[in-house]
């Protein structure tokens, strides 16, 4: 196994598996502290590099943005039946998501799409950072364990567009990296305070 693939199958692992514990969180402990926008905003740019992979025939990007797209898409429902993202919101996202992964097949788009779903990606983490500040003591339904894999997997996706030279990937996750790692951080710290709390009555 070369470096290079040794580096996909660990990018494509963890980037899998990242949106997963925010799905399980949410089902067990709610929704308080997850950001709608930054869930219907993963969604589509997730769905954008869903079709960047296809467009470029890149397995390891199509396996690791259908996971995350999937989870994403379990999270949103979830948020639409809990009643704080209303349907036609939640339509609009599905739709903009399959317009994006159609349009990235149109070489000209390409490019132009996979720039996009990077820019919505950092302002999918911009908008979960806002609601941590906002709310730094209301985590609970924040999964610690996401932000903390995805931490890993922006580390690992820069390793792997600098084997690739991507430029794309290596920069939208450069930017992602202090962000995911800060929200893990704030995660971890309310979830601490929320069992002490509970611990004291």
């Amino acid at each position: 196994m070369t470096l290079d693939d040794a580096v996909s199958v660990v990018a494509v692992a963890l980037t899998v598996v990242f949106a997963w514990p925010q799905v399980f969180r949410v089902l067990r402990h709610g929704i308080d502290g997850v950001s709608v926008e930054a869930i219907t905003l993963s969604m589509v740019g997730a769905a954008a590099w869903l079709g960047y992979g296809i467009a470029g025939g890149l397995a390891p990007v199509i396996v690791a943005n259908l996971g995350v797209w999937t989870g994403q898409l379990v999270v949103t429902t979830e948020l639409v039946r809990k009643g704080v993202l209303g349907r036609v919101r939640a339509t609009g996202a599905l739709a903009a998501a399959l317009a994006l992964l159609g349009l990235s097949q149109v070489d000209a788009l390409t490019d132009p799409i996979v720039v996009a779903a990077g820019l919505v990606a950092i302002t999918s983490l911009v908008a979960q950072l806002v609601e941590v500040v906002r709310e730094p003591h209301r985590l609970e339904g924040l999964s610690a364990s996401t932000y903390g894999i995805l931490t890993s997997v922006a580390t690992i996706w820069i390793v792997y567009g600098v084997l690739k030279s991507d430029g794309f990937i290596i920069a939208t996750n450069l930017v992602a990296l202090p962000m995911a790692a800060y929200i893990t951080q704030a995660a971890v710290r309310s979830h601490r305070e929320l069992e002490s709390a509970r611990s004291a009555t």
